[in-house]
């Protein structure tokens, strides 16, 4: 396992590298909201919020919007990218916000890359108030798009990434006191492969068997 220290520093540079393109587009994350189906005036807390596009768009619908994450560097473009939202360095872990405060939590991708995922939860469920909404997007190792290409986890999988069952990430958020009401697979990367992004025909077969799968 990791140093916190160094998975910090993996963070730092990679958003120094890839700036407002580290993650998914601005795009992409309004579904999330609509998945919550947010109300105006009520507070928000992204965990693990990376560029800061979810508080953007979040702010846009009139919420007021925090941010946490472990990279300092995300923080300075989540910053510029949502100047409404109240963004701080600081783990999932160890939430610098007080007891019962947010309507809404959303940690999209993130808490997979806990180096304490239970300790994560539970300072989530902390945060949130009575009859919070949580959003939640983790991996699920029995991914068949990952056994079909023959991958195994995201571009953080060398730093810190922990890939489990459904079954067991259901059991981790239950015993950390949430309620499970709705679980649907985010099809985001299957948006992204366009099967004719060439004219090859063993590619168009490749990417359109991917996107069938």
């Amino acid at each position: 396992m990791k140093s916190e220290k160094a998975i910090k520093d993996w963070y730092n540079q990679w958003h120094s590298a890839k700036r407002e393109n580290a993650w998914r587009p601005y795009e992409a994350y309004p579904f999330f909201l609509n998945y919550l189906n947010v109300k105006p005036r009520r507070k928000l807390l992204d965990v693990g919020c990376g560029t800061g596009y979810l508080l953007k768009a979040s702010d846009l619908r009139g919420l007021e919007t925090y941010g946490v994450d472990i990279s300092k560097e995300a923080v300075k473009i989540a910053k510029k990218i949502s100047p409404n939202s109240k963004i701080v360095v600081g783990k999932g872990e160890d939430i610098k916000f007080p007891d019962k405060f947010f309507d809404y939590i959303t940690c999209l991708g993130a808490l997979e890359h806990f180096l304490d995922i239970e300790k994560g939860v539970k300072e989530m469920v902390r945060v949130g108030k009575d009859g919070a909404l949580f959003c939640i997007v983790v991996p699920n190792i029995n991914f068949l798009f990952w056994k079909i290409r023959g991958s195994k986890g995201t571009k953080q999988q060398d730093i810190n990434e922990n890939l489990l069952l459904l079954k067991q990430w259901k059991e981790i958020f239950i015993k950390e006191g949430l309620e499970i009401l709705k679980i649907d697979q985010d099809k985001y990367f299957m948006k992204k492969i366009k099967i004719f992004s060439s004219i090859n025909p063993l590619g168009i077969i490749k990417r359109g068997t991917y996107k069938l799968v």
